[in-house]
């Protein structure tokens, strides 16, 4: 039996000067716990499994120019589970030392997926709720899939796919990053995250599709 869990919070802020409301935006905030519970199966790598996903954000976000509230905390709250199988596979290589790959793979034929809207203003249509609710629920099926790849000591590449479909809609996100050390305490990192949700009102510009770029430059320490 294995019960994992993963818990993440991401946080960025940038200069916005063409912002004539606030001098300082939020690019990125994200809280999330992933968890799993998994017992082996007959099959090697393999195990019966039941998957959490819960986040949400921590402070409120704004667009530019504007007082209008977006996003705020538990605004909005998505929460996914379901029961299926997961696969896992951790690999060290035999020829380049620190190269390492682990992945796992969940899949859920029965899964639900919970939005909610807590703060009252927020836009619920902007997240896909029906106006006069706070919540929504879905049922359907879930396919998360999580790699890590240590091409050296010094590169890493973390990849993040979720897709969830309730056979009316989709919802499939797409997260990359590559973690390049430059010395023992200097690092670069790019990051990339594509989302595409069909159930939320469509973008006259870029339709169901939202992306997200971002390049930094920090401290970096490992041990």
């Amino acid at each position: 039996m294995k019960f994992d869990n993963t818990f993440e919070w991401r946080l960025s802020l940038f200069t916005a000067p063409d912002d004539t409301v606030r001098q300082y935006r939020i690019g990125d905030d994200l809280i999330r716990y992933y968890g799993s519970l998994g017992v082996d199966a007959f099959l090697k790598k393999w195990s019966y499994s039941t998957n959490m996903e819960v986040k949400s954000q921590i402070f409120n976000g704004y667009p530019p120019n504007s007082t209008t509230l977006r996003s705020a905390f538990l605004s909005p709250l998505y929460v996914n589970a379901g029961i299926g199988m997961r696969y896992e596979l951790d690999k060290k290589s035999e020829k380049v030392r620190h190269r390492r790959v682990r992945w796992t793979l969940d899949l859920a034929p029965i899964s639900m997926n919970y939005r909610y809207v807590g703060n009252s203003q927020v836009d619920v249509k902007r997240y896909g709720i029906d106006e006069g609710r706070k919540s929504k629920l879905e049922i359907g099926s879930t396919i998360t899939s999580i790699l890590k790849y240590d091409v050296t000591r010094y590169i890493t590449w973390d990849s993040r796919f979720k897709y969830f479909t309730s056979y009316k809609n989709v919802m499939a996100e797409f997260e990359n990053s590559l973690d390049m050390s430059l010395s023992q305490y200097f690092s670069t990192r790019l990051y990339v995250h594509m989302r595409y949700d069909d159930g939320v009102p469509m973008d006259p510009e870029f339709k169901h599709f939202q992306i997200n770029e971002m390049i930094s430059f920090g401290l970096n320490y490992k041990w």
